[in-house]
């Protein structure tokens, strides 16, 4: 029986791991570095896969004003708006629940979007991947600036981890199993994401590494993941249906 890519994200099991690390952990270095660099506070900012509330916890502790949080799983928004509310009355009221492939806002409607913690990785395959992009270009002004996270299969103490096995038989597709149920990721090549990034209308701003350490993928091993800036180009045409 086939397994679905999403239904580890909507256990309320994973959703909870999710709000304490959202306390626990803060933003990374490199996300402050960017996100410091270039949104300001009065910047009308989306995050989208806000999962337990990590990054709009930091964003409004930092004096963002103007920030709404999202996520497609029911248990996370569930999660996320407890973190806020408790952080702050009235926080929790920030997040909303949509899908990332498929946002409800109106064009132009944000300054930044944040799809933080490899967000890209998490979604079932190059087609919904594709979708979100676009979703993402379309809602940002022109101009707007994107900032996602991901890791290069090619490079790192686990590139060797990505090259021995994929599932399905397409490279870069894995599952791994965690504290709660097995997570579905795909990790690209530079070259992969960069081409879906350019194919979707962004233009690559800033990059920013940051070591990470994974204990559930051989346990101790350092992994380089980067954190992108990208730019919707202003006056550029979105894409041809």
């Amino acid at each position: 029986m086939a397994r679905d890519p999403r239904a580890h994200w909507q256990e309320l099991a994973t959703a909870l791991e999710y709000g304490r690390a959202a306390l626990r952990v803060g933003l990374w270095k490199s996300e402050e570095l960017l996100i410091a660099r270039y949104f300001t506070s009065a910047d009308r900012l989306l995050e989208v896969g806000c999962g337990g509330g990590r990054v709009a916890l930091g964003l409004l502790q930092r004096g963002y004003q103007d920030v709404t949080a999202t996520d497609f799983s029911p248990a996370m928004v569930e999660v996320s708006r407890g973190v806020l509310e408790d952080a702050r009355t009235g926080w929790g009221a920030r997040v909303e629940q949509q899908d990332a492939t498929a946002l409800t806002y109106p064009d132009a409607s944000f300054d930044g979007v944040i799809y933080a913690f490899n967000g890209l990785m998490c979604l079932p395959d190059a087609a919904h991947r594709a979708r979100a992009l676009r979703s993402i270009h379309r809602v940002l002004r022109p101009g707007g600036l994107f900032l996602g996270s991901g890791a290069d299969r090619e490079k790192g103490a686990l590139a060797g981890h990505w090259a021995r096995q994929a599932d399905g038989g397409i490279p870069g597709d894995r599952w791994h199993e965690t504290s709660t149920s097995p997570v579905f990721m795909h990790s690209s090549t530079a070259a992969e994401t960069y081409a879906e990034l350019h194919a979707a209308g962004f233009e690559v701003a800033d990059l920013a590494a940051q070591h990470r350490t994974r204990h559930r993928v051989r346990g101790g091993a350092r992994v380089l993941r980067r954190n992108a800036l990208l730019r919707r180009p202003q006056g550029q045409r979105l894409w041809r249906t």
